[in-house]
């Protein structure tokens, strides 16, 4: 093919992505809906490869496909992206450290739990009871 026109598997190489990804995104809207070559392949330009960089970027920030449609929408409209992204950003830092303290909470209550599994002497201790594991099941009663 030309300079700067493909078809999906280099453009998928150029990316690092799948073939079946690039599908998926036309069909979800992340990307347009490509030309067809005289032999009905789809053909792609340059600005796709720049799309899917953009997305792949977005997703590492961890963005979601509908939050990258959304400002891609926003992009491809001309509309201006400063404001929106600066609140997507707040949101995503709310969640994040909303997550990190459950995770925080959930690593304090693992510890918690090996402390109390280095004390089982015997087996017997563990496989006991209508429990598949007591230590297990009852520290989530306690918990």
């Amino acid at each position: 093919m030309g300079d700067g026109v493909f078809f999906i598997g280099e453009l998928a190489r150029r990316t690092g992505t799948k073939p079946k990804t690039v599908r998926y995104y036309e069909e979800i809207d992340l990307l347009p809906r490509p030309k067809r070559g005289a032999n009905n392949y789809r053909v792609y330009s340059q600005n796709a490869v720049k799309r899917l960089k953009f997305i792949k970027k977005s997703q590492g920030l961890g963005f979601t496909l509908r939050e990258i449609r959304e400002i891609l929408g926003r992009s491809d409209r001309g509309n201006d992206l400063c404001e929106h992204i600066g609140d997507l950003l707040k949101h995503r830092i709310a969640a994040l450290e909303n997550k990190l303290k459950e995770l925080k909470s959930l690593q304090t209550r693992l510890k918690k739990l090996e402390k109390e599994w280095s004390g089982i002497q015997l087996m017997e201790e563990c496989n006991t009871g209508d429990f598949i594991c007591p230590k297990i099941e009852k520290y989530f009663l306690d918990a």
